[in-house]
């Protein structure tokens, strides 16, 4: 099944208009052997970038998303989504006052945050 998926791998990287494979290496020297500490280092022509993907990539992912995240050069896409009024929606889209909001929950003194805010402001009264 490696020895498949590697060959697969090398006719979808020659069938591509901008990438080729220029060799093996591990920890950044030339090797002659697939290894599974083995890179396979490829060039991209079209942005000028190399990169060495590991033989566990290879195996694993998805070898269309291969093939487009190397020829792309966007290798992973996250998007942070959270949940803080009752739904849930990408952080992205958020206004400064809900990412402040954020990061105070994070430090877990959101509350402390919000007290302090109303008490300079005169809005809590003892």
């Amino acid at each position: 099944m490696i020895m498949e998926r590697l060959k697969a791998f090398d006719a979808a990287i020659d069938a591509s208009e901008v990438l080729e494979i220029d060799g093996l290496s591990i920890d950044g020297q030339p090797c002659n052997e697939i290894t599974q500490e083995s890179r396979v280092k490829v060039i991209n022509h079209r942005s000028e970038m190399a990169y060495e993907v590991e033989i566990d990539t290879i195996i694993s992912t998805p070898l269309d998303d291969l093939v487009n995240a190397l020829e792309t050069g966007e290798f992973v896409k996250l998007y942070g989504v959270t949940r803080i009024v009752g739904y849930y929606s990408r952080i992205s889209n958020w206004n400064s006052s809900k990412t402040a909001e954020l990061a105070d929950r994070r430090q877990g003194n959101y509350w402390e945050s919000k007290r302090v805010n109303t008490e300079k402001i005169g809005l809590l009264h003892e």
